[in-house]
């Protein structure tokens, strides 16, 4: 379902904006070697972005752009002293804090098994499913990196890049096997593939080709084809043979049969290119340029953004549920290149907003970028193409009649916390990292299930996103921001100085197999149907799962839900640690609302927030996972939740004159 939502999306070429004189030359495709690929000659091998494009683009400049990166070029096994499983500031060397439900990738250098989470070959492609019978079953890391950086380099000793080979030369002389990159938690001998996976390389057709295929691409990422996953996505032909081919494409996160299947170290994938494909390719075998558009649609960002932003937020982009989409904007007339000269745009800095969960090139944060109060306020809208519109309208008259004596409000609401109210995808609000491995419960409607591609399935009905009071720009203050909490609970190791390091839901699952009497709850699925669910809720569930993992060798494990318990003396001791215990918060941006829906936030005046039930101060948030399951389900209710005006220090909603 996710990626005919990626097809959806496919544009006309008006819409790219597209230069009608601009056409891509024909090109030569080439292998890893740098050889012409043809009909005749090397027919079988997958083309190499890095060969193919490099020819006549900077390869490397392009790939130093922190989509590529994501915080590699800052990477190091010291990056964070104090949290030394923290290795960068960006997805692969981060995760997701609090805890990692999405795979953090391991330090270079380690001293125990246990404290391998993935190592770069599993974080690529392990747990990626996508079956052609039910779609998105489980998504790997990779699925969303353009490759480059760490996808196609590994580290020195120290943890920091190392650029002078790539991860298939590196592994030759490595046979550590509790190495970062090179150690396999999924392999049959513990030890990474590359050489018969190979690395995936900065894939420009995934930006610059209308016409890509994200699911073919995804699927060979799976199968840990790592190689042949551009040649896939970009449609060119079809790959026969796999490394890793799943037992059971069909088993979800929950099943024993999940990760199972078989690995092929001696036979090569080999490609069956379209060459009679006159869409693709000339008669002498050079792909054709006009397959290439030289700037970028929304379909081809969706390519990632789209099931990453409805996970974490419930954002779809539709036109019937975004006014910019609607009105013909595409993510680039916000989001252009950084730079005021053509070199520096070359680097592909695209410029972003401000999000605190993202944490990658701060430096860069608000440069370049097209904000609301940019285009609305000060003028600096201008129509790049015929279908969009004149002007971008400003509003402040509006307001001003609508709220005659809350115009002082304006300075510290920031216009998602009105305009993003319909939220159109179920999305994650709840993880439960207690027994196994990770179990979600949306946003919509507190619906649980195992597979985070459920999470971006339509919502039961459109809603509205919390409020969180936080820094929308520096030096300009807190903002009242609308945003999606992550609320967690999971088990972590007490270090010697009071951090809290996470314990891989791996090892969790494994700890919670065949224990008796862990708390059992009846909850709604994603599906309709009423399922019973493993939880931790009570003083004897902590207990017993805290004594199981620490005879599996781990040290001080502690529990972190709404406090964080231990066992001091044989007793359960709970204490208030708002550094580990605060939710992460993913901030809304999209799917605004324009005012004349009538669903706006302030759209009947100052009571759509200021009347006692107002959603704006007492929408809940849950603060204990299990213990609300348990006891509250499916109706948040203190002491498990808490009005989100508790954070800003309020306990009770302010009146208005």
């Amino acid at each position: 379902m996710i990626f005919l939502l990626f097809v959806f999306f496919i544009l006309q070429g008006a819409a790219f904006g597209q230069s009608a004189g601009w056409k891509h030359r024909d090109v030569w495709l080439k292998n890893e070697l740098g050889d012409n690929i043809t009909p005749l000659k090397n027919a079988i091998d997958p083309y190499s972005p890095r060969m193919t494009c490099g020819v006549c683009h900077s390869y490397s400049a392009i790939s130093s752009g922190y989509h590529f990166q994501q915080g590699f070029d800052e990477m190091s096994d010291a990056y964070s002293p104090e949290r030394p499983w923290i290795l960068w500031p960006g997805q692969f060397g981060k995760g997701c804090a609090p805890a990692s439900y999405s795979g953090r990738v391991a330090r270079k250098v380690n001293s125990d098994a246990k404290q391998i989470d993935f190592s770069t070959y599993d974080w690529i492609g392990a747990g990626g499913k996508l079956s052609p019978a039910k779609g998105v079953i489980s998504a790997a890391c990779g699925w969303t990196h353009p490759g480059g950086g760490s996808l196609e380099y590994g580290r020195r000793t120290d943890g920091r890049p190392d650029l002078s080979r790539n991860l298939v030369e590196a592994e030759k002389n490595n046979k550590n096997p509790l190495d970062g990159d090179f150690s396999s938690t999924s392999a049959p001998d513990r030890k990474s593939h590359f050489r018969e996976s190979g690395v995936i390389e900065a894939d420009c057709m995934i930006c610059h080709m209308p016409a890509y295929r994200m699911d073919l691409r995804s699927q060979q990422v799976s199968a840990r084809n790592y190689r042949w996953a551009a040649t896939a996505g970009a449609g060119l032909g079809t790959v026969k043979g796999a490394v890793f081919t799943y037992k059971n494409a069909h088993a979800g996160p929950e099943s024993p049969e999940f990760m199972a299947g078989t690995w092929n170290f001696a036979k090569r994938p080999v490609v069956q290119y379209a060459w009679d494909n006159g869409d693709l390719f000339l008669t002498d075998g050079r792909l054709k340029g006009g397959v290439m558009r030289k700037n970028v649609g929304l379909k081809n960002c969706l390519n990632c953004h789209l099931y990453s932003n409805a996970r974490k937020a419930g954002t779809i982009y539709t036109p019937e549920s975004d006014a910019h989409i609607k009105a013909g904007l595409q993510c680039t007339d916000c989001h252009g290149l950084v730079g005021q000269t053509s070199a520096e745009r070359l680097r592909h800095q695209i410029a972003k907003g401000w999000a605190p969960e993202n944490t990658v090139r701060n430096d860069l944060d608000g440069i370049g970028m097209k904000t609301c109060a940019a285009c609305h306020l000060d003028g600096q809208y201008k129509p790049t193409r015929a279908i969009m519109p004149r002007e971008a309208r400003n509003p402040s008259r509006v307001h001003e009649e609508k709220f005659k004596k809350g115009s002082f409000h304006f300075y510290f609401m920031n216009c998602n916390a009105c305009h993003s109210t319909e939220q159109p995808a179920k999305g994650g609000y709840l993880a439960d990292l207690g027994t196994l491995g990770v179990t979600w419960y949306t946003a919509d409607a507190l619906e649980t299930t195992f597979s985070a591609a459920d999470l971006v399935k339509k919502a039961s009905a459109p809603w509205s996103p919390w409020i969180a009071r936080a820094e929308v720009r520096k030096v300009q203050g807190e903002q009242y921001i609308a945003y999606v909490p992550k609320v967690t609970q999971w088990f972590g190791e007490r270090l010697e100085n009071k951090e809290v390091r996470p314990i891989s839901p791996r090892y969790v699952r494994q700890a919670f197999q065949g224990l008796k009497g862990v708390t059992t709850v009846r909850v709604k699925a994603t599906d309709g149907k009423t399922v019973e669910r493993t939880t931790i809720a009570t003083p004897g569930d902590i207990r017993l799962m805290i004594r199981t993992l620490a005879n599996m060798g781990f040290k001080n494990v502690v529990f972190v839900s709404d406090q964080v318990y231990e066992l001091k003396k044989g007793e359960l001791v709970a204490t208030p640690d708002p550094k580990v215990t605060k939710a992460a918060v993913y901030s809304v941006h999209h799917n605004v609302v324009p005012l004349e829906t009538g669903k706006t936030l302030g759209a009947k005046g100052c009571t759509d927030c200021h009347e006692e039930s107002s959603a704006f101060f007492m929408k809940m948030r849950i603060r204990n996972v299990g213990k609300f399951l348990k006891e509250d389900y499916p109706s948040p209710k203190e002491p498990n939740a808490e009005p989100q005006m508790s954070d800003w220090g309020l306990r009770a909603v302010p009146a208005y004159e």
